[in-house]
């Protein structure tokens, strides 16, 4: 995706495997290590972009951080709030900027339903539905995945956060929480199915779905099986469904067409490296840090409900 825009320049990768990280640097024609730590110490390295297993987020961070360069994570951005806290604060004692990948954001239909709810075509929003069911056969769950303590967990904090992020960015802050979850199909130690029911400081209520156990037509990709999104947000003057990041369904009383957008970016490589050049850019694609930890907040708040039973109130939201 970095070679798919012109203003980055990818000029070094690393990987854990000597052998694996020469292949994949001579397949993109830059510089490869096994030892990250080269890789910071490159002059001409100004932003690194992390992709390993959830929990090893935290260590690389920091360590790029302390280094000078702005940090590109893939989500999640780590598995608990300490661990995102410590990296927000290294990222900000170090003066580097942070931006976490969500790549829903970039879909045609999820970008237009954003504006959509921005410019007020769909008036006050009052509910939504926000969906992610796709299939992983159990060989997919191999290794650390679907392990709590490297994971930090299963379908809602691997794919279902996609959903997750375009939910909080339509809909706003959350007030509360009620979920359930199961594994019901595979043998892991996380979740397969999770299902909650969200409450917003707006007032607005939406649920959010995501299993690894829903058969499908899409094709299977490098994960053995397909993925399939469903987003329909209701409001006081008008409703939108987006099925696969496309418009389904469009109705307002405001306006007989949906509105004719397109994101102004093409995802986050080119986000951030126009945020670093210019420190007054801002974009509605760009998920930084405060976004990225709602994002892990809610995740945690839903796996406390699911193993409590419990209605869980987050941080800051108001006490009825």
């Amino acid at each position: 995706m970095i070679l798919h825009v012109g203003e980055p320049l990818l000029v070094g990768v690393r990987h854990n495997t000597e052998q694996t990280a020469q292949r994949v640097g001579a397949e993109l024609g830059v510089d490869a290590y096994s030892d990250y730590h080269k890789l910071l110490a490159r002059d001409d390295v100004d932003v690194v972009c992390i992709f390993t297993p959830n929990a090893f987020h935290r260590e690389i961070a920091i360590d790029a951080a302390k280094a000078g360069k702005h940090l590109v994570i893939t989500k999640p951005l780590e598995i608990t709030l300490e661990r995102v806290d410590d990296i927000i604060a290294a990222a900000d004692q170090n003066g580097v900027k942070l931006a976490t990948e969500y790549m829903a954001r970039f879909q045609p239909g999820h970008y237009l339903g954003y504006q959509a709810i921005a410019d007020g075509s769909l008036g006050k929003l009052v509910t939504g539905e926000f969906t992610y069911k796709c299939f992983r056969p159990q060989s997919y769950y191999t290794g650390t995945r679907g392990t709590w303590a490297v994971d930090g967990g299963g379908v809602m904090l691997l794919q279902a956060i996609h959903s997750l992020d375009v939910m909080l960015w339509y809909m706003g802050d959350v007030e509360s929480v009620f979920a359930r979850q199961g594994t019901l199909t595979h043998e892991m130690e996380t979740e397969d199915t999770s299902l909650a029911i969200i409450t917003f400081t707006s007032g607005a209520m939406a649920t959010l779905m995501g299993t690894t156990t829903f058969h499908n037509d899409r094709p299977g990709g490098q994960y053995g099986g397909g993925s399939m999104t469903r987003i329909e947000v209701g409001g006081t003057e008008g409703s939108l469904i987006m099925q696969d990041g496309n418009v389904a369904m469009w109705k307002s009383t405001l306006s007989e067409h949906p509105p004719e957008v397109t994101s102004p970016v093409l995802n986050t490589y080119q986000d951030m490296a126009r945020w670093v050049r210019d420190d007054a850019y801002t974009s509605p694609t760009l998920v930084k840090a405060a976004d990225s930890r709602k994002a892990i907040e809610l995740i945690l708040a839903i796996y406390e409900s699911a193993q409590t039973g419990r209605l869980i109130r987050l941080a800051g939201a108001p006490v009825a």
